[in-house]
């Protein structure tokens, strides 16, 4: 029985840290629900199964290698706009110009001591300091202080164009669009990540590696 135990302690450590390299370092801190989900299942799978002399330790191998084929063909699946959003929620903008949004408040089942809360954890004990507070996917929060610089928008992700982001930004697709003509990046999928900072331009980098990501310094235009 205890050898059984241990042979199925060592097989959990290794199949563990297999799935970890498989799926991501992102399981290390549970940025998304799935991921979550992962930690639950892996401890539960592997604690259950230690102390279960019915259970084999090729089974516990059969459950690892089927877990980590789903959470391989989820990861894929979430390369979709609307399978990621389901899986991985959004950001809510729990602050917007300095007001609070309630609805957001509502649907995320957020009272405001909760919140205050979650300011003075970030260092802000009123609420004349906040211009801007998004509600994180993780349930934490980013804070845009007043008189700080502005933020900067994740616009394009692995080659898609983020619709929430542009909205938050006050942005266009079209607009998006013929500005990465301007620099020389038309075709969106094509492109790892486009990240917009008002004041200071775009930072492009493409799929494949062929040299540093393009910086444009110049001031971005409003919306047609």
């Amino acid at each position: 029985m205890y050898l059984s135990i241990t042979v199925k302690l060592l097989v959990g450590m290794l199949g563990i840290i297999f799935f970890l390299r498989v799926s991501g370092k992102t399981q290390m801190a549970q940025l998304t629900p799935l991921d979550s989900v992962n930690a639950f299942v892996l401890g539960a799978l592997v604690g259950g199964v230690i102390y279960n002399p019915d259970t084999s330790v090729w089974q516990l191998v059969f459950t690892f290698v089927v877990w980590t084929a789903v959470n391989v063909a989820l990861r894929y699946l979430m390369r979709f706009r609307r399978i990621r959003k389901a899986i991985k929620g959004d950001t809510a903008m729990l602050v917007r110009d300095r007001k609070l949004v309630l609805r957001e408040f509502r649907r995320n089942g957020l009272e405001m001591e909760q919140f205050r809360t979650l300011l003075r954890e970030n260092g802000i004990f009123s609420m004349f300091d906040v211009d801007d507070v998004r509600f994180e996917t993780n349930g934490r929060i980013t804070v845009s202080r007043r008189n700080e610089p502005p933020e900067s928008y994740l616009l394009v992700n692995g080659g898609k164009i983020l619709d929430d982001s542009l909205l938050r930004c006050g942005k266009t697709r079209h607009w998006l669009t013929r500005r990465l003509r301007e620099e020389g990046c038309p075709d969106v999928e094509k492109l790892f990540c486009v990240e917009w900072t008002p004041g200071k331009g775009f930072y492009i980098a493409p799929m494949e590696e062929r040299g540093r990501g393009s910086r444009s310094g110049q001031n971005a235009p409003s919306a047609d």
